[in-house]
């Protein structure tokens, strides 16, 4: 994919001359590890998050850019909860059983059951969480970072650079990573997820990484889509910042519960799935 491959030279080169050197950087692999010792050893993770996001069409050429802000709460049992403003404003939670998802705009919500004793539903819970609730303004990072060196093809640390985060200046390792394109496996727990299912789907990050404490304050990932039955894909940048998290603190279970408002409309999570086109048939 030129185009793509372009897009990601010219960031990649433009990080690289931004982040400052430091003789002292780790490599990147090891890094990658801290941070998903850190986010596996978490009880609980609760932030407010900003994002940015620019979404391409490249057949049409049309272009639509947000800006959203998102409060997310998560324990280790694999909860969480996103709350979003904006123009894609939403409630996103899961209880350990329900993915529920409340569009205030129309006061309508769905919700798609999961089987805790199913692989495909935890990995469509957690990758679901990670890729479709990315897009739009926020994951749960204790799945997404957990697992960040999983389908890797390539990581390398560009150099340090300083974000303010907690009302205070934090030294931060600037690290890119380069993924293998989504394999079927990953498109079926969308699915049972209940998130719309990609033809396609290539995806790199860079990431900002405290120096001390290996959390993850500044997300940055281009995407590349192709939904199934279209021909024409889509290029997807989100940029997320941590204006501020806390860690291991308490938090209620009312959380990660969910109660429709008054006079919300219940829709069908079957209408957000993409069906596959049955093969044509052959005459003898």
């Amino acid at each position: 994919m030129p185009y793509t491959a372009g897009i990601l030279t010219f960031v990649f080169g433009a990080l690289s001359a931004a982040a400052q050197s430091d003789p002292n950087q780790p490599d990147a692999l090891s890094l990658l590890k801290n941070i998903e010792a850190t986010y596996s050893s978490m009880n609980t993770y609760s932030a407010k998050v900003t994002s940015a996001v620019s979404i391409s069409r490249l057949e049409t050429q049309g272009k639509m850019d947000m800006e959203t802000s998102t409060t997310v709460t998560a324990d280790s049992s694999g909860k969480f909860r996103l709350e979003t403003t904006g123009l894609m404003g939403r409630l996103a939670v899961y209880d350990g059983s329900t993915m529920w998802l409340y569009m205030p705009s129309t006061n309508s919500y769905y919700k798609h059951s999961l089987n805790d004793s199913s692989p495909a539903a935890q990995t469509g819970a957690q990758f679901g969480a990670g890729i479709g609730m990315g897009i739009f303004g926020g994951a749960n990072p204790l799945s997404g970072y957990k697992n960040l060196i999983a389908a890797l093809k390539e990581a390398k640390v560009l150099g340090s650079e300083k974000l303010h985060v907690n009302d205070s200046e934090v030294d931060c390792w600037v690290v890119f990573l380069d993924y293998e394109p989504v394999g079927s496996q990953e498109i079926s727990a969308l699915e049972t997820a209940g998130l719309p299912a990609f033809g396609d789907l290539t995806r790199s990050r860079t990431l900002w990484v405290d120096k001390g404490r290996y959390l993850v304050y500044r997300d940055d990932s281009p995407i590349r889509m192709t939904m199934q039955n279209t021909n024409s894909p889509s290029d997807i940048k989100q940029t997320s910042k941590v204006e501020s998290v806390r860690v291991n603190e308490p938090v209620s279970p009312d959380v990660f519960t969910f109660t429709p408002p008054s006079g919300a409309k219940e829709m069908d999570p079957s209408k957000f799935k993409t069906k596959t086109p049955e093969a044509p048939q052959t005459k003898n």
